[in-house]
């Protein structure tokens, strides 16, 4: 645990008017930090969870997101086509008793708090100088609509489940990990129930199986086999993630 990352949290938390919590729109729930998300409300601090990507994922992902944060302070947007970035900075501003509102985002790596941060900038990202009393390396920044954005330095650190995330946000390569059959059994459960007729129609494998059925199936429609053609399933989990990461299969 990065205790050093969390004092540096709980400071920028008390110096903002706003924390946005970046989020993975193919997995949200697995990127939110509950410790996160404590601090705030403690400081009685808004917090707008940022569901980012919206690009790449299907659109019973979309209405599957949307039914469940019905009612929460959230928003569906894509760093890299800017859809609902108006939005965003709407929603900032909304019921806001000042202009001059300070901006924190926080969130796992590979969420993309940084195209973020980019999009919602005056003029690209313009270090403006350290605020007295924020930590070093904490970086505020002009943003558009009056607002300043606050860029916290490091990643929010994992806990418990980190290879899992480092896995499924592509922050590690897929032969990098020590266990990627745990990681796949993950994403498959995701994709079992968000989008389970992907896997169908790209690998033609039955969408009926449990996780570690689907993984064995998998490897053995690709020839992915051992000796008395027992399934590599490392091998299997490592080609099923990297199809993931470039984007060939869509949650």
């Amino acid at each position: 645990m990065k205790q050093g990352f969390w004092i540096v949290v709980k400071d920028i938390i008390r110096k903002a008017d706003v924390i946005l919590e970046i989020l993975d729109a193919r997995m949200p729930d697995l990127t939110r930090n509950k410790r996160l998300e404590q601090y705030a409300a403690a400081s009685g601090k808004r917090l707008i969870l940022v569901i980012n990507k919206k690009d790449i994922i299907s659109e019973n992902a979309v209405r599957s997101i949307e039914k469940y944060y019905s009612g929460q302070d959230y928003i569906l947007v894509s760093s890299k086509s800017h859809k609902g970035v108006s939005k965003l900075i709407g929603l900032i501003k909304n019921k806001a008793k000042k202009s001059d509102l300070k901006v924190a985002f926080i969130g796992y790596p590979n969420t993309g708090k940084s195209s973020l941060i980019n999009i919602l900038s005056k003029g690209g990202k313009a270090k403006t100088g350290l605020e007295s009393g924020l930590t070093r390396g904490v970086q505020l920044i002009a943003g558009k609509g009056g607002l300043m954005l606050i860029d916290t330095p490091g990643v929010v650190p994992y806990e418990g489940r980190e290879e899992v995330l480092l896995g499924l946000t592509s922050a590690i390569s897929p032969d990098k990990l020590n266990d990627p059959e745990s990681v796949a059994y993950e994403l498959l459960g995701i994709f079992k129930k968000n989008n389970p007729a992907a896997l169908g129609k790209e690998y033609g494998i039955d969408t009926s199986l449990d996780a570690e059925e689907l993984l064995l199936e998998f490897g053995k429609k690709r020839g992915m086999l051992l000796k008395r053609g027992i399934v590599d399933e490392r091998r299997a989990a490592i080609k099923l993630l990297t199809d993931w990461h470039n984007g060939k299969i869509m949650v």
